[in-house]
C-alpha cells in the first residue's frame, strides 16, 4: 500500500551496521546486524507493509539504547536504511532529508527505534 508518511516503533535495542564479513563462501552480514534488520523488517510487516514508492522521502529517527557501548550515528542510521531498502522504498538513494536522528538514553528492557518516514513532498510530521 503506497502512503504519504507512517511510523514505526522497533523494539529491542539499536545494532549499528557493522561492516560484511568476508568467509569462505563469499562476504556475510555480521550476526548481530542481520538480527537487528530483521527485527525492523518484522515491525515494518506489522505494521502493514507500508511504502513510500519510487517517491524522493524524508526520515526522522529516535535510537534508544541503555548501553554505554559507543556508536556511530551514522551506522545506526545505515542499519534502518538497508533493513527497509526495496520494502518502505524503492531505493535509499531516495532519501533527500534527515529531519533529525537522535541517540537518546533509556533504562535496561525498554531500548527501541522510532521513525518516521515521509513524501517529501508531504508536509513534515
Amino acid at each position: 500500500m503506497i502512503v504519504q508518511r507512517f511510523d514505526l516503533a522497533v523494539s529491542g535495542e539499536p545494532i549499528p551496521q557493522a561492516r560484511a564479513g568476508r568467509g569462505r563462501h563469499g562476504s556475510y552480514v555480521p550476526k548481530r546486524s542481520a538480527e537487528y534488520r530483521e527485527r525492523i523488517q518484522a515491525a515494518w510487516m506489522i505494521s502493514g507493509r507500508p511504502t513510500l514508492g519510487s517517491a524522493s522521502f524524508s526520515l526522522s529517527v529516535r535510537f534508544y539504547r541503555a548501553t554505554q557501548r559507543p556508536c556511530d550515528l551514522d551506522n545506526l542510521l545505515k542499519a534502518v536504511c538497508d533493513a527497509l531498502n526495496g520494502l518502505a522504498f524503492t531505493d535509499d538513494k531516495q532519501l533527500v532529508c534527515i529531519s533529525g536522528a537522535h541517540k537518546l538514553e533509556c533504562a535496561r528492557g525498554e531500548e527501541r527505534t522510532e521513525l518516521t518516514l515521509w513524501v517529501a513532498t508531504a508536509a513534515v510530521p
